[in-house]
């Protein structure tokens, strides 16, 4: 007769620290991105630039990252009326954001 022994729970719980690991990786990478591609006059906006710890929100695990203090710094991706648009956030996701699938999986 056989027996088999079910894991599910502490696979789940496996595969939701990987993700939680692989997306600060991720959002660090992005960060680091943007701190390159980021205009620099003052040094303020760039030195704002970083990531919030991942957080749970309902089933959906969630990571911020930008710049959280820095009253112009959505202007200066999207531009306004007066200065064109200087994206560094953006540029940053798209660098970083695609390499998450596979961090995942090395991960596990």
């Amino acid at each position: 007769m056989a027996r088999f022994q079910w894991f599910g729970a502490d696979r789940l719980k496996d595969m939701e620290r990987a993700t939680r690991q692989a997306l600060e990786e991720v959002a660090g990478d992005a960060v680091d991105e943007a701190k390159r591609r980021v205009r620099v006059r003052t040094g303020t906006l760039q030195g704002s630039l970083m990531f919030q710890p991942v957080f749970a929100r309902g089933r959906q695990l969630v990571i911020q990252w930008g710049s959280f203090d820095v009253n112009y710094a959505l202007w200066q991706e999207i531009g306004t009326s007066r200065m064109s648009a200087q994206p560094y956030l953006r540029p940053g996701a798209d660098k970083a954001y695609p390499k998450l699938g596979k961090r995942i999986r090395s991960l596990l």
